[in-house]
């Protein structure tokens, strides 16, 4: 992500916008891309010194010098610097030092004597470990970061790509100073409280009318000290909302204008470089769902359709039934887990406590009927549609 001196934005009125790059401005910035994954590229085995020097000396008198450190922030990321030689580097260092207290005092201008002293420290030290003196002189604070060497460098991030993950990072750096977000989700709720629990968010849930939730996550600014931490999380949590097809978010952020609006929704523009997931967790949800949709029902099948507040935490059914009568019932299958999973994955079933909720449960797991409450299916390869319907019309309620 970018640091916050690397953000760019606009004020107007109560509002802050990032100033992203433009589809009109896109053409010479996909040229810089490439130009900045070539330098990646060719300092492969070089110190992150020489890396950072070339990179400011190819555009470090730009008048956009705060877009392209950002290029370049964000494709450090995809970096991997360690020292070049596998030593102990602190322990060769004090054993240069315990052999040197004899030459003290160390003078200004080195004489011959001293020069001849510190020759055979060195050359002590190197033949102890098997190298020669140069390599030794070379590498001796090769663990400091900016002697530090690229080892890897994932350069598979195309220009059209890095362009894209430069707008999104500049609106996550608008939300490292986020007061308070509020989210408007129609759609796609367990991509999106996935990472609201990933990112560990603060968070409280209200149903909207005639669907939908409203999520509010307080921000690092909103606590009683301003944690850069917590709102680094708040931040990655941004890209997972992204995957979702229908939203709307509203964020007040603390600028050096005083507190602004900084809103979002689905059709901003912005892509997720996160990855979308399969839309179905299991074989089983993906064919249970294919052979209910098989026919037109009384019953209309959605996959996630329902939010079940449980505090701390949510209880995503997998399956949600709206019947065209009002009445609505949810589906939540339980296949392979370990014994531990079954245990946390019971007691939110429990504490949901909701009489509309069917059980979905593979035979071969290490429970009975008993362990839940309210109605129970279990199933060995797949989901009778014959014992699922008919538990429809028992838990069904109007909604």
């Amino acid at each position: 992500m970018l640091t916050s001196d690397l953000l760019r934005c606009r004020v107007v009125g109560n509002q802050v916008y990032p100033l992203y790059i433009t589809r009109g401005e896109s053409e010479q910035y996909l040229t810089i891309s490439e130009s900045l994954i070539q330098i990646y590229r060719n300092h492969r085995g070089k110190t992150r010194g020489e890396l950072e020097e070339a990179v400011g000396v190819a555009y470090g008198r730009r008048t956009d010098y705060k877009i392209y450190r950002g290029l370049a922030k964000l494709l450090e990321e995809k970096c991997q610097f360690g020292p070049a030689k596998d030593w102990d580097y602190k322990a060769v260092r004090q054993e240069i030092f315990s052999k040197a207290q004899r030459a003290y005092p160390v003078v200004r201008e080195p004489d011959l004597i001293y020069r001849t002293e510190r020759g055979s420290v060195l050359e002590a030290v190197a033949s102890s470990l098997g190298i020669a003196r140069t390599e030794l002189e070379t590498h001796l604070y090769g663990d400091l970061p900016e002697n530090q060497v690229l080892i890897h460098f994932d350069d598979r991030i195309r220009p059209p790509d890095l362009v894209r993950r430069y707008n999104v990072a500049l609106a996550q750096a608008l939300l490292y100073r986020a007061v308070r977000l509020q989210v408007y989700l129609f759609s796609d709720y367990k991509v999106v409280f996935k990472y609201i629990k990933l990112a560990r968010l603060i968070h409280l849930i209200r149903s909207l009318e005639p669907s939908g939730y409203k999520i509010v996550l307080d921000g690092p600014a909103s606590l009683f000290r301003n944690t850069q931490k917590y709102g680094v999380q708040m931040a990655l949590f941004l890209p997972g909302l992204l995957l979702a097809n229908k939203w709307k978010m509203e964020a007040e952020v603390n600028t050096d204008w005083g507190p602004k609006g900084f809103g979002l929704d689905h059709t901003c523009g912005l892509t997720s470089h996160y990855r979308r997931e399969h839309p179905f967790d299991s074989r089983i949800e993906e064919s249970f769902a294919r052979k209910f949709n098989r026919k037109t029902r009384d019953w209309v099948l959605e996959r996630e359709g329902e939010v079940i507040d449980l505090g701390d935490i949510v209880l995503i059914p997998d399956f949600t039934f709206r019947h065209k009568d009002g009445r609505v019932a949810m589906l939540e299958i339980i296949g392979f887990w370990t014994p531990e999973y079954l245990k946390y994955k019971l007691e939110k079933i429990r504490k949901a406590g909701r009489k509309n909720l069917i059980v979905a449960v593979n035979e071969k797991l290490n429970c009975s009927k008993e362990d839940f409450e309210g109605e129970v299916i279990f199933y060995k390869t797949g989901i009778r549609l014959s014992a699922l319907l008919e538990r429809l019309e028992k838990v069904g309620k109007f909604g």
